[in-house]
């Protein structure tokens, strides 16, 4: 599933706007077909509220058989609901999956190769009922702190971490959102919740883990993309 609600505010219609000549969405498609899952059998379906944004979908070999409702798909609607709803029509439509993975438009760097490593990841580990993807952080989180009125820095540096090179730190990972993949049935078990007890991180390179969120990142991604 790529979820592309059509009512973006940061970058107005960012999900199907151009990058380098192609539809956003276009690059997370064109990576999916490339995948061995997909080729095995997987479905790509793209998750819309919109006639327009479903017809470019298709355009680059997607499937869209059905639209999101309005309500959900607005700035705060909970994207849990949308994967209940979708996960509801499927089932209806007697569709069968072993794995469901959602996969973002706004991770233009994604690699067929990293979502062939989630799927492989099942392969292997029975065990194993979600997969989500992590990338190094630049700056470790012991770094940072809040700020009150005063602006005062006394304690804003634990103790323990002051005097330490950034080499002597743990390594730190956050979530990229552009990976996250989950045995079907499990996933619903769990109530769509990722964070099983048998969760496992896919780590991948900063490189392709750029996430288009404003104006400024998607002109960074034009940069990228033309070096």
């Amino acid at each position: 599933m790529i979820p592309v609600r059509s009512g973006s505010k940061s970058v107005k219609d960012k999900n199907i706007r151009k990058l380098c000549g192609i539809p956003l969405m276009g690059y997370i498609i064109n990576e999916i077909k490339k995948t061995n899952a997909y080729q095995e059998g997987g479905y790509i379906f793209v998750n819309t509220d919109s006639q327009k944004y479903a017809t470019i979908a298709r355009s680059f070999g997607a499937e869209a058989p059905f639209l999101r409702p309005s309500h959900l798909a607005t700035d705060s609607s909970p994207i849990v609901d949308t994967i209940k709803y979708t996960f509801e029509k499927f089932e209806k439509m007697n569709y069968d999956f072993d794995l469901f993975a959602m996969l973002q438009a706004t991770s233009p760097f994604t690699h067929y190769i990293d979502i062939d490593r989630a799927v492989n990841i099942f392969k292997e580990d029975k065990t194993i009922n979600s997969v989500i993807s992590v990338t190094e952080v630049d700056y470790p989180p012991v770094w940072c702190n809040t700020l009150d009125e005063s602006l005062n820095m006394k304690d804003f540096i634990p103790l323990e971490f002051r005097n330490k090179n950034h080499q002597e730190l743990p390594k730190y990972y956050r979530i990229t959102g552009a990976i996250r993949m989950a045995r079907w049935n499990e996933f619903k078990k769990n109530n769509f919740n990722w964070y099983f007890d048998q969760s496992k991180a896919l780590i991948i390179d900063k490189k392709r883990s750029l996430d288009i969120d404003t104006e400024e990142d998607f002109l960074y991604a034009e940069f990228l993309m033309k070096l």
